[in-house]
């Protein structure tokens, strides 16, 4: 039978966390690798990365496109 956690060692403790994360490690090893679930057309830019977007196409289109990419963003109504 298995002690709960109150009844362990500091020793025991330690012991049994090892495990654990022995065990989530292998868990996350044989795991399957994730799909992508974003493709390029639905994409969302971060906060960040909009702002780089926009000083690209400012450097490449001028300053009316880079203006006309952030008005199809986020549309005044």
């Amino acid at each position: 039978m298995k002690k709960t956690y109150a009844q362990m060692t500091p020793a025991e403790r330690l012991s049994d966390r090892i495990a654990k994360n022995r065990e989530i490690d292998e868990r996350v090893k044989n795991a399957p690798p994730a799909a992508k679930k974003s493709s390029k057309g639905n994409r969302q830019i971060g906060g960040s990365d909009v702002l780089d977007e926009f000083q690209r196409i400012k450097r490449q289109q001028g300053i009316d496109a880079a203006s006309e990419f952030l008005e199809k963003r986020h549309p005044s109504e």
